[in-house]
Parts: C-alpha cells; sequence; structure tokens
C-alpha cells in the first residue's frame, strides 16, 4: 500500500475494530470523540556555520542542534503550532524528525507540501519545514478532525553580523544644526534644532519613512534648544524650558509644572532627573523636577560635559535594584581647546533608596588614556546590549580623529573603550552636520545624519531580543 493510502487504512482499520467489538453485548468498547495536538518536540538538527580561516577562505562546519531546548507553543484556539525563540542562523530545517503528543492517543497526519493530500506521520520521518506544515489530529472513532499549521521559526540575519537598511532621504533633518534622538515608551522621538526655531518628530511604526511633525502640539513654539533639554524617565518624555518642566508619554498631550533652580535637563536614571544649575554643578530630583539636590562628586565639577551630552542607564547585572547612569560628553571647545577626550562620568544608584547617593566618578581619572572615547563632534553615546556604543564626527580641540572612523564600544559602563569589529557603520553612510542616534525596542540602532538627510536603522545579527530576528518560514 502506498504512502498517500495509509492514514485512509488506519482510519479503517480503527473503524473496524469499533464495530468488532460492538457486536460483543458483553465487552462494548466507546472510542474517544475528540482529538487534538498537546505537544511538539524537535529532534536532533543539523546546523551549517561559515567561519573564515586563517588564509581569509570561508570554511563551513557543523554542529548539532537539540532540538528539545526548543519549547513550542500550541495555540488551541487558532491551531498554530510555532516556537517563540528562534533557531540559530543556518539551521537545516529542512531534515527535521519531530515527537508529537495527542490527546486520547489520536492519530496524527501530515499534508504533502503541494496539496492536501495526507500521509501518516511517524516520529522516525524526516520532514520539511522550509514552509509552514499542516498536521491532522484524528480522534480514534474518526469522526473529529483538527488541523494545525506547524511553523519553524529560524533567524534570518547571521549572529555577529550588523545589517543596515538605509530609508528614504529625511528632508526636515538636512538644515538642522542640532539633534537628539530617544526612544520612549516603545516609541521613537527626534527633536531637532534649526538655530532660530525647533520641530519635534515621531515614529510609532518603527517604520524608516514613518516619521510626522507633533511639534505643534508642544504648549509653546518649540524651543531652538529644545534637543538639550531631553530626557526620558519611566515612559515619560521630560522637556525643560523657560523655567518650566514639560511632561508627556506620547509627544501629544503635555504636563506643565513650574521648575526653578536648573539651567539644562542633561539625564535621567529610572526614577531620577538629572540636570545642571546657574553654576554648572550636577544636580538632581526625585520628585518629578519639584525640588532639586545637589550630587556628590568624586572629583571637581569643571570636568563635567557641556557639550555634545549622552547619557545611557545601564541596569546591574547582579542587582535589580541597583542600576548605572552614565553621563559622557565634550567641554567648551572655547574654554576648553586642549581636550583630546570625552568626559565620561559614572554614578551608581540603589532604585529602592533614591535619596541615598555615592559620589559619582570621574572615569577619565584612571590612567588609561590609550582607551579613552575621543573628543568627536556630534558625540553620541547609547546603551546597546550590555554595553554602550558611541560615534561621532571628526575630532575637535586637541582631538585629531577622523570622523565617524569607527563605532566605539564599552563593555564596563564607559571606562575601555574598544573596536569592536562586530560594531560598523553602514557601507554609504554620509553625515556634513549634526549626528544623533537611539535605541529601539527591538535592539535596531537608528542613526540620523545632517547635511545627507540619511536615516539608517540596523542591528547585530543573531540577537535574541526581537521578533523581528525571527523568519517565519512562509
Amino acid at each position: 500500500m502506498t504512502r498517500k493510502f495509509q492514514v485512509l487504512a488506519i482510519m479503517m482499520s480503527a473503524l473496524f475494530v469499533l464495530s468488532s467489538c460492538l457486536k460483543d453485548e458483553t465487552n462494548e468498547i466507546i472510542y474517544p470523540s475528540d482529538s487534538a495536538i498537546t505537544s511538539f518536540v524537535l529532534g536532533t538538527m543539523k546546523c551549517y556555520k561559515t567561519i573564515k580561516k586563517s588564509d581569509g577562505k570561508d570554511s563551513v562546519y557543523i554542529s548539532n542542534i537539540t532540538g528539545s531546548s526548543y519549547k513550542f507553543n500550541i495555540d488551541q484556539v487558532n491551531r498554530q503550532i510555532y516556537n517563540p525563540d528562534s533557531l540559530p542562523y543556518g539551521t537545516d530545517v529542512a531534515h527535521v524528525a519531530c515527537t508529537i503528543g495527542t490527546k486520547n492517543s489520536s492519530m496524527v497526519a501530515i499534508k504533502k507540501i503541494n496539496s492536501d493530500t495526507l500521509q501518516a506521520y511517524y516520529s522516525t520521518d524526516s520532514i520539511d519545514f522550509t514552509v509552514p506544515r499542516k498536521f491532522q489530529s484524528v480522534s480514534l472513532d474518526g469522526k473529529n478532525v483538527v488541523e494545525y499549521t506547524v511553523t519553524l521559526n529560524v533567524h534570518k540575519e547571521k549572529p555577529d553580523s550588523f545589517i543596515w537598511h538605509a530609508g528614504n532621504r529625511f528632508e526636515a533633518i538636512v538644515d538642522a544644526k542640532g539633534m537628539k534622538a530617544l526612544n520612549c515608551n516603545g516609541n521613537l522621538f527626534l527633536f531637532v534644532s534649526y538655530g532660530q526655531s525647533g520641530a519635534i518628530f515621531c515614529n510609532e511604526s518603527g517604520q524608516q519613512n514613518g516619521w510626522k511633525s507633533i511639534g505643534e502640539n508642544l504648549p509653546q513654539p518649540v524651543p531652538a534648544d529644545a534637543y538639550r533639554n531631553v530626557v526620558c524617565m519611566d515612559g515619560y518624555l521630560y522637556l525643560y524650558t523657560n523655567d518650566v518642566l514639560l511632561r508627556s508619554d506620547d509627544g501629544l498631550q503635555w504636563e506643565s509644572t513650574p521648575c526653578q533652580g536648573i539651567n539644562r535637563l542633561v539625564a535621567a536614571g529610572t526614577r531620577t532627573l538629572f540636570a545642571y544649575n546657574f553654576e554648572g554643578k550636577l544636580v538632581s530630583s526625585i520628585d518629578q523636577g519639584m525640588t532639586w539636590s545637589l550630587e556628590p562628586l568624586d572629583n571637581d565639577g569643571i570636568l563635567l560635559p557641556d557639550g555634545d551630552v549622552s547619557y545611557c542607564c545601564l541596569p546591574s547585572l547582579t542587582n535589580s535594584h541597583v542600576e548605572n547612569v552614565v553621563l559622557i560628553g565634550n567641554r567648551s571647545l572655547e574654554r576648553f581647546s586642549n581636550d583630546a577626550y570625552a568626559h565620561v562620568w559614572s554614578g551608581v544608584f540603589d532604585t529602592t533608596s533614591p535619596a541615598a547617593r555615592e559620589p559619582w566618578m570621574y572615569i577619565n581619572n584612571i590612567d588609561r588614556s590609550a582607551y579613552f572615547l575621543p573628543r568627536l563632534s556630534s558625540l553620541t553615546a547609547v546603551a546597546y546590549g550590555r554595553g554602550i556604543i558611541a560615534a561621532g564626527a571628526a575630532g575637535i580641540g586637541a582631538c585629531q580623529e577622523a570622523g565617524f572612523k569607527r563605532i566605539y564600544y564599552s563593555y564596563d559602563g564607559g571606562i575601555y573603550w574598544l573596536n569592536n569589529s562586530n560594531y560598523y557603520l553602514p557601507t554609504g553612510f554620509e553625515c556634513s552636520g549634526p549626528f544623533t542616534m537611539t535605541v529601539d525596542d527591538h535592539d535596531y540602532l537608528w542613526l540620523f545624519c545632517a547635511g545627507s538627510g540619511q536615516v539608517w536603522k540596523g542591528r547585530l545579527g543573531g540577537s535574541d531580543n526581537s521578533d523581528d530576528q525571527k523568519i517565519f518560514t512562509k
């Protein structure tokens, strides 16, 4: 008997046994009429990886993937079976064995890829999952058939390789004199200065061309220096201007609170705002800007950056209540023309006791100048993965570094800045004016380039932190 008739034969055999048993009035057997797939487990699979040999040539090696390590969700309402954690890039899903569990030992059949022809399922079979496959669970009485779609998700990008995508020319940033991008509450915001005026743009879709102007929703005209005075904390944008602190979770509706004693908003933790007062000292607020307290420093406050300021809030890897706020930027070129490196400060905070303070540490005080972050114009730093990445245009002051030479990476909160070959700027990158960047909720790094109007979107391949990194093989 050919394979395509096996399922029919099994069902007929079951009915024959049922009818035979019913003839014996003393031993009546009733077979269950309900069916369902209750478990789905992959077997061992092969994964093909390409590496560079010492002579520069590619070499392919094969490793085994333990399929049982990948949990499968079974959606009984929509009849979908899938793995939420993607299989590694290069996994051979064209030859996969799987073990299927069913309710009441109901039978399982699988449809062929290009037709509705059914064939019996066996756990030892090699099945092609390069496309979603249809499985049927058939009750033992043959009266109930439930069909499921099984999809194997596989990483579509090579690990340790930054994949960049270019958007259309963004005309609104071509003539920008200053910019700052933020990810807040799941949306991207871009604050732009044109010298005498400002603008705010929002992107809710995550598409490179999905920007819309929202500056008209501000209670006042967007200040030209808004990009220097905006931070994100606890799902809210905080914008300081003219002794007023504005707050919004969407950039459309803004709350206004009088705010005295500060000159510039520079950073934020999960519960604390940080600013400079009119004396240039670092102050903080744990009550959303109502009151401000002087921050303790382990060095002279004259070393605080006041230009191209970025901040990163990094969670501790060992204590869920502790975070590290890193302040990065340059000092005034007019006052400190001999600076060759950016100035980096680090503060450690216990979120359960926000009022308790240890002094901020001046990172550049450590004798390791070979690993300092260069003093670059339009310097921007953002948290990415478990570290910080930074980039900028040509060096200023005593820094002779070429503009956008590379992306700098720090794995230790800004102490050492290294050249990580996994991070690089895209081919065709062009920026002849201010520059900024941010990271969205799907681990995409966004680059904004004045002059050229370029908007780039990229991510390190192999990341497990985003649904977008998965490929639904269909």
